[in-house]
């Protein structure tokens, strides 16, 4: 079986030269067809690098998230690459730690690599950055997974609407006898949180109870949106204030973890006391004691679904963008 040395060797350049050639890399048009023209006489078929060379694609997507210990990622990775793997693509999964400015450093390198596509998730959508990757899906296969990216018409979206669904949780406390409904957020500058937030208030609205707004908790500043001690210090600071509290949502399940070990080391009992419902469903929902009453996200239909709409992109099976909006399912569990 020949090898790269027996390319090189035959076509009179280095080893360095004949990967450039495979991974479609600048160098002279005589060197990219002695290396062709070794590859097609010694029969060099690594298949990936052969595929590249006549497809002119390096068989690589990246995804992009804004941090990677969130077990809600983890899962859309996996449908992502259960799909990619189908069709021979390797996925690159880029944590860019909640900074707008590691996404598009991250994006810049990404572009040297030659990746076919991306996939792109974020949490602050900072204005320059997020104009940085609008006009980037110009001339790059992207696909966004974030609802608030929803105000432009010109881009792929996959997401799950959060509005209708947290003002439908409201409304199940409220026929649970629930008055005094609290809620724990990130801080104002996350965007993917909004709508849930929007959605609780008009749930209040709808059911005839006043907006509190000393029942809402928003963290001043945060690295991570896992930070479960955001939900610890949350529900702290509500309880300490004195104000009456019967129920809480709160913007993402890992919240709600933090809140569980807070009222577990007071003695308060969930859900005798306090009510909880989380949001995305995360597999730490049905581990925790007890485990939590959540708006589920079909995440794993998230990654599948943005991964095929990425490649069809990628291999102009269709042209034009889609837009795929996924509804909330409340998933009761012990904690209501």
């Amino acid at each position: 079986m020949s090898t790269i040395w027996d390319v090189a060797k035959l076509a009179g350049v280095s080893k360095s030269t004949v990967s450039r050639v495979m991974n479609n890399q600048p160098c002279s048009p005589a060197a990219k067809e002695a290396v062709l023209s070794a590859v097609k006489k010694l029969n060099y078929n690594p298949s990936v690098f052969a595929k590249n060379i006549r497809t002119q694609k390096s068989m690589a997507i990246a995804f992009m998230v804004p941090d990677v210990s969130n077990l809600f990622y983890t899962e859309i990775f996996k449908g992502i690459e259960d799909v990619a793997y189908r069709q021979e693509y390797m996925v690159t999964l880029c944590d860019t730690q909640n900074d707008p400015q590691h996404e598009i450093r991250y994006a810049e390198k990404l572009m040297q690599r030659k990746i076919d596509g991306l996939i792109y998730s974020t949490y602050k959508m900072d204005i320059s950055t997020q104009q940085y990757f609008i006009n980037l899906s110009k001339s790059l296969p992207i696909v966004f997974i974030d609802y608030a990216f929803k105000q432009y018409e010109d881009i792929s979206i996959v997401a799950t609407e959060g509005y209708n669904s947290s003002r439908e949780a409201v409304k199940f406390l409220y026929h649970k006898g629930k008055r005094n409904i609290a809620y724990i957020n990130f801080p104002r500058d996350v965007e993917v949180t909004k709508l849930r937030y929007e959605g609780y208030k008009s749930g209040l609205e709808d059911c005839g109870l006043s907006f509190e707004p000393k029942r809402v908790y928003f963290p001043e500043i945060q690295n991570s949106i896992v930070d479960r001690s955001t939900g610890y210090y949350g529900v702290k600071e509500l309880i300490s204030s004195g104000i009456e509290i019967d129920a809480i949502m709160f913007a993402a399940d890992p919240l709600a973890v933090g809140a569980l070990r807070y009222f577990k080391k007071e003695g308060i009992k969930i859900p005798d006391e306090i009510s909880l419902i989380g949001f995305d469903n995360n597999a730490i929902c049905e581990i925790i004691d007890p485990n939590l009453t959540t708006i589920a996200q079909p995440i794993r239909d998230v990654g599948t679904t943005s991964a095929q709409i990425l490649l069809n992109k990628i291999n102009g099976v269709e042209n034009d963008n889609d837009r795929i909006f996924f509804e909330g399912e409340l998933i009761q569990r012990k904690t209501t």
